[in-house]
């Protein structure tokens, strides 16, 4: 999770993003825009200041080390650049992640394109350098759903909760998992907290 708040006169700007690579931007409590990007996205939005609509762009990008900037421009005047996105700390993460896994950023840009062979390929490499990252077992668990591999779908789920993925929330509702919630096996899963299937009548199911 990234987060970063700016302030031009009394308009109040806040930026955030989570792992999933969603982007929101607030402006005044109100959210104006909500976009999806791997590399960086231009976001546009107005703002009524002393009675006059001004127009704003709030640019995001990354560098190759997956750092967050923004760029921040009023009625086409380029106010701030590169402004640092900090991340959050999560005090649930049990050891310092690797800050530098291109193969994950990769892997989940070709998902978004459902290049889901390709993308679980990169995931592979990316477990290799961080084999306790709960998102990239996530991600590995929409690209099997898509490919209509229960088995693996379950299990990299089980794997992503085994190691801290806490977000019922988004397994219930991404749309890239619709595929294994379908599944009759799906809510005796989610009963157990996403910890236990059953792996034999899976694949008998998936015989038939």
């Amino acid at each position: 999770m990234h987060y970063q708040k700016l302030l031009v006169g009394k308009t109040f700007i806040e930026f955030h993003n989570n792992w999933l690579g969603e982007e929101t931007v607030v402006v005044n409590g109100q959210i104006v825009s909500r976009k999806s990007s791997v590399w960086g996205i231009h976001h546009y939005f107005t703002v009524i200041e002393n009675g006059r609509t001004i127009r704003y762009i709030l640019t995001s990008k990354a560098d190759p080390e997956h750092n967050v900037f923004l760029d921040l421009r009023r009625n086409g005047e380029l106010l701030q650049r590169n402004i640092p996105v900090p991340a959050r700390n999560n005090k649930a993460k049990r050891y310092t992640r690797p800050r530098n896994n291109p193969t994950k950023k990769s892997g989940l840009a070709k998902l978004r394109e459902y290049e889901l062979e390709e993308a679980l390929v990169d995931f592979n490499k990316a477990l290799k350098v961080d084999p306790r990252d709960p998102e990239i077992y996530f991600h590995m668990a929409c690209a099997y759903s898509n490919l209509e591999r229960t088995v693996d779908g379950f299990e990299a789920l089980r794997k992503a909760r085994e190691h801290g993925f806490n977000d019922t929330d988004t397994i219930l509702k991404h749309d890239m998992l619709a595929f294994l919630r379908i599944q009759d096996a799906f809510e005796a899963f989610m009963d157990s907290g996403f910890t236990e299937y059953d792996k034999e009548a899976l694949e008998e199911e998936r015989s038939e």
